[in-house]
């Protein structure tokens, strides 16, 4: 009985991979949906732990291009006909009356555009230029798949009233799906000696070029996966 449980076991195991391998080969199968070059700016490599021989990058997000959470003065692109768009009730009146109302709606899943320019910024410089509920819609209006990549993504509605200015609706996208990308083992040699021993309080830090940039294609269930590491000196960092 216990020979019979254990070939069970090892049968549903089995399945579970193969299953898995052929998610990932319709999801790789036929051209790439995006392919990116991104650097260290935008690829966090985990605090090194000597136990775990998994590797895996997570994916850094710029909320908005050149302004940060606190000093947000507009809705720019994201405004209240985009919040619209994708699902969030914005029928009352932006008043404080009904301020607890939008600071209180639950966020939303979508689809956003990832936007990488090599403009320069103090951290990431991939930024989310935009949203739909439909990923196919969003492609066509953001055709560039070596600069645009789609994904998955989870969105927020904020309620903004600065002094001296009418209160407005804006948008912003919290987190990204995968949030991780798994190194395949050909390159983990390059990047686990970079790996740091605690975490930086700041990301990239500053006094830093970045070390390494990698090429991560997206394929058409969405889901990244990196085909290429090339180290960088101080003198070719993007």
């Amino acid at each position: 009985m216990r020979r019979h449980g254990l070939l069970w076991a090892a049968a549903i195991v089995a399945a579970a991979n193969a299953a898995a391998w052929g998610v990932a080969a319709r999801n790789r199968g036929g051209e790439p949906e995006a392919v990116l070059v991104l650097t260290e700016r935008e690829l966090r490599l985990p605090v090194r732990q000597a136990e775990n021989t998994a590797l895996t990058l997570a994916l850094v997000v710029e909320a908005t291009r050149g302004r940060r959470d606190e000093e947000v003065r507009d809705a720019g692109w994201f405004d209240r006909a985009k919040l619209q768009s994708i699902g969030f009730d914005c029928s009352r009146p932006v008043t404080a009356e009904h301020a607890e109302h939008y600071r209180t709606r639950p966020p939303r899943a979508t689809f956003a555009a990832l936007e990488y320019t090599a403009a320069a910024s103090p951290g990431s410089r991939l930024f989310p230029v935009d949203v739909d509920r439909d990923a196919a819609s969003l492609r066509r209006r953001h055709p560039d798949r070596r600069r645009v990549a789609i994904v998955e993504a989870t969105a927020v509605m904020q309620y903004v009233a600065n002094p001296g200015q009418p209160p407005f609706l804006t948008g912003r996208v919290t987190s990204v799906l995968p949030a991780e990308i798994h190194v395949p083992r050909e390159f983990r040699g390059l990047l686990t000696p970079l790996q740091p021993s605690e975490r930086a309080t700041t990301w990239p830090p500053p006094d830093r070029e970045p070390r390494f940039r990698a090429t991560i294609a997206w394929g058409k269930r969405l889901e990244p996966w990196i085909t290429n590491v090339e180290l960088l000196d101080s003198s070719s960092g993007r």
